[in-house]
């Protein structure tokens, strides 16, 4: 599926806050949202006493599974109403090519550091990193989300997208939808505009008629469609086949196990140890030590933390990924 690559990256919150330093990290969110207009979060705050959003929606996914008819549908409605919150708030986070213009070290980095043929394991819903690299035309929509297509556009009025990214958990440009044929099937597919992406999509409008906005909602329960699946299972794919894995403004969370299978599929090759994970983050040492105390072997040369600033770190990434 795809081209030659080096490198595969794992980009988290940490990305999106190093561009817009309002955007929440996930331990800020449930606050964030709380503040809204009719939000539900401090429903949900009172009733699991926490501001952790994870801990929250896995506590009511928990209920959903034991609770009875007429309070499985109150439920049903808090996660549907705190994902159309996650999805109104994230859209809000949306790039152009003069704000990547006035941040040459990250237009760099999208333009030169980023390979051809790299994958994104995206973890955001917004859609800040592939509008980024739209912008310095590296994204295109035949290919630019992996298996995802959206059914009006022609793939061939498109040139192949020189990185894909791969969304495991949804985002505010995914819609789900029915079949026409079959309406009690849905697909996911995604919106292709210029809220989304800039540059490719200046003359496109492709919505997903009525479909709503699909996104995994932060919790240690994640159920994934089929497509959301294939996409985690090419993210392994991507990972067993890199010489480098770069943590980019992610935390490396507890509640999503499926991020350490991708660093174990990574380390498990027989030449793991000319393989490097580079972590930039403020916390990078932190993140470091986690992968450190989950291996049963001494990884420390194949670990490169590099603490700081993501707009500052991405500087130091070429000379290390290119030895």
């Amino acid at each position: 599926m795809f081209q030659q690559h080096m490198n595969t990256y794992i980009v988290g919150s940490g990305f999106t806050k190093s561009i817009f330093p309002s955007a929440p990290l996930n331990n800020e969110l449930m606050e964030l949202l709380a503040n809204k207009p009719d939000s539900v979060s401090p429903v949900l705050m009172k009733r699991y006493k926490t501001t952790d959003i994870e801990v929250a929606l896995t506590k009511l996914h928990l209920d959903l599974i034991s609770s009875c008819c007429y309070e499985k549908k109150r439920l049903q409605n808090y996660l549907h109403k705190i994902k159309n919150e996650l999805g109104n708030h994230f859209r809000s986070y949306k790039v152009t090519p003069k704000l990547i213009e006035q941040l040459p070290r990250l237009c760099e980095f999208m333009r030169s550091t980023i390979n051809d043929g790299d994958v994104i394991v995206s973890l955001n819903y917004d859609c800040v990193f592939e509008g980024a690299l739209d912008c310095v035309g590296r994204w295109s929509p035949n290919g630019g989300y992996g298996i995802f297509k959206n059914p009006l556009i022609d793939n061939h009025k498109f040139k192949k997208s020189a990185v894909t990214v791969l969304k495991i958990h949804g985002s505010t440009s995914f819609k789900i939808a029915p079949y026409v044929n079959k309406p009690s099937n849905k697909a996911v597919s995604f919106v292709f505009n210029a809220d989304y992406f800039p540059c490719s999509a200046k003359h496109f409008n492709y919505g997903m008629g009525m479909g709503e906005t699909y996104l995994i909602e932060p919790s240690y329960v994640k159920l994934p469609t089929v497509e959301i699946a294939y996409l985690m299972i090419d993210a392994l794919k991507a990972v067993s086949e890199s010489k480098n894995l770069i943590i980019l403004g992610c935390s490396l969370r507890n509640e999503d196990s499926f991020l350490t299978l991708l660093i174990t599929q990574f380390l498990r090759h027989p030449k793991w140890q000319s393989r490097k994970i580079v972590i930039l983050d403020k916390n990078a040492e932190e993140i470091s030590l986690k992968i450190k105390r989950y291996w049963t072997v001494d990884v420390d040369k194949c670990i490169i933390p590099i603490v700081g600033c993501i707009q500052d770190s991405i500087n130091e990434l070429p000379k290390i990924i290119k030895t």
